[in-house]
């Protein structure tokens, strides 16, 4: 089970599969110029599965 500094129970997962989404959040979309990170240098499928086995063996139940 996964818990923080404050007792919360975590079992939820959302994995960003890259380094900016569709949602326009200001840290995703600034306003000025930015560059993304290149796709060569994002995790690879099996690190991302590999990763996300480790949260489920720690408790995650759902992602996102």
């Amino acid at each position: 089970m996964i818990t923080d500094s404050f007792g919360r129970v975590h079992d939820y997962l959302r994995i960003s599969l890259t380094d900016n989404c569709n949602f326009r959040c200001f840290y995703c979309m600034p306003e000025e110029e930015y560059d993304f990170t290149p796709a060569s240098r994002l995790m690879q499928t099996e690190e991302i599965v590999q990763l996300a086995k480790i949260f489920v063996e720690q408790g995650v139940k759902k992602s996102g």
